[in-house]
């Protein structure tokens, strides 16, 4: 049952508007049972909804139309103060008034016709709190299973905020699976692990589990709080100091996961593959040339452009001599080309190690 489909009735509930020419005291004739305490999981509720944060308004599916009045009372229903609210911030603000042992009012009953003909009747608080449950489940029931269906449809790349300068992490992949399985690609490294969605009240986690005890599953393995997540992109972070943005994938020349390149067979030579080594040089930098550092400045150093070069053995490697063209196809079922990683201004060089796969695609 949407909550939404009474936004009327929620209009209702703070008494829409102020009238000049009344008493105040004679417009709100109410009782105990009508109020909402400021001590109450209610009250809570109804303050967070107020809240600039996006995320937390859509879940409880709760939109509210302003401008109305909101009047405090205290424990004797004495009338305290009322002021007219125009948006969400002024009525977080006159929440944030409400004292231990005062009220805000509601008038019951809310009533409304749903969108499939039913009546809809909430005679007291307690049933207007029932409501909001109701709606925040299923909003969270959706949610999760939205984004479950956007998390399997490709991967997803990590990326870092505009505030941050560089993480090792940034062009690592994920890859989650519809079970919950989820493969990390990181550095030319496969790592599997579990990644599990649930909310804790009104607030989106993911907690990630690699199954590693290296460095990589020390950074991961956590609880994390999701801020966004849409079909394009999930932001999530720890604390103020470590936080991702995940950027969804689909095209698989975009992104790289392993230093093992797979190609189709050919046609007319079943089980043998063509390579073409140039075409693998820009995820062989992501995921094998030497990481940046961050000097004492802050700063990151200029952008190397690396030279690449390839070779059958790690002896012509190190040695950089006989090494393969890269833009003549090699035609093969499986080989290991060894690879030379070179910074032309300081000639240090680094090697690492690619596998060249056929694999039989389908038509």
């Amino acid at each position: 049952m949407k909550f939404r489909n009474f936004l009327l009735g929620i209009c209702v509930l703070f008494c829409l508007t102020s009238c000049e020419n009344e008493d105040i005291d004679d417009l709100f004739q109410i009782t105990e049972a009508d109020l909402i305490a400021e001590e109450s999981d209610l009250f809570s509720l109804l303050d967070r909804i107020t809240t600039d944060d996006p995320s937390a308004t859509d879940v409880t599916c709760i939109d509210f139309i302003y401008s109305f009045t909101v009047v405090i009372y205290n424990e004797d229903v004495d009338l305290q103060s009322s002021r007219v609210v125009n948006n969400d911030a002024e009525f977080s603000e006159v929440l944030g008034l409400v004292s231990e042992g005062q009220f805000i009012n509601v008038s019951f009953p809310i009533s409304s016709t749903l969108a499939d003909g039913t009546s809809l009747v909430i005679a007291n608080k307690d049933e207007l709190r029932a409501a909001i449950d109701a709606c925040i489940e299923e909003e969270q029931i959706q949610a999760v299973g939205n984004g479950t269906d956007i998390l399997i449809e490709c991967v997803w790349e990590v990326q870092i905020p505009d505030d941050v300068i560089f993480s090792t992490y940034t062009d690592a992949v994920f890859r989650v699976n519809p079970d919950g399985i989820v493969v990390f690609y990181y550095r030319g490294e496969t790592y599997g692990g579990t990644w599990i969605l649930y909310f804790i009240e009104d607030e989106l986690h993911i907690n990630i589990n690699l199954d590693t005890e290296e460095v990589v599953g020390e950074d991961w393995n956590f609880d994390w709080k999701v801020n966004l997540i849409t079909n394009q992109i999930i932001d999530f972070q720890i604390d103020e100091d470590t936080r991702f943005i995940l950027q969804k994938e689909c095209e698989e020349e975009n992104y790289c996961t392993t230093l093992f390149f797979e190609e189709c067979e050919l046609e007319e030579i079943p089980g043998i593959a063509s390579f073409i080594l140039e075409n693998y040089i820009e995820c062989i930098i992501v995921m094998a040339a030497p990481q940046p550092e961050v000097n004492e400045m802050g700063e990151l150093p200029d952008p190397i452009d690396w030279i690449l070069t390839f070779y059958n053995t790690q002896e012509d490697a190190d040695a950089s001599v006989n090494s393969i063209p890269t833009d003549v196809a090699i035609e093969t079922d499986f080989q290991e080309v060894f690879v030379r990683i070179e910074n032309p201004e300081t000639l240090e060089f680094t090697t690492t190690l690619i596998t060249l796969l056929s694999e039989a695609c389908e038509e």
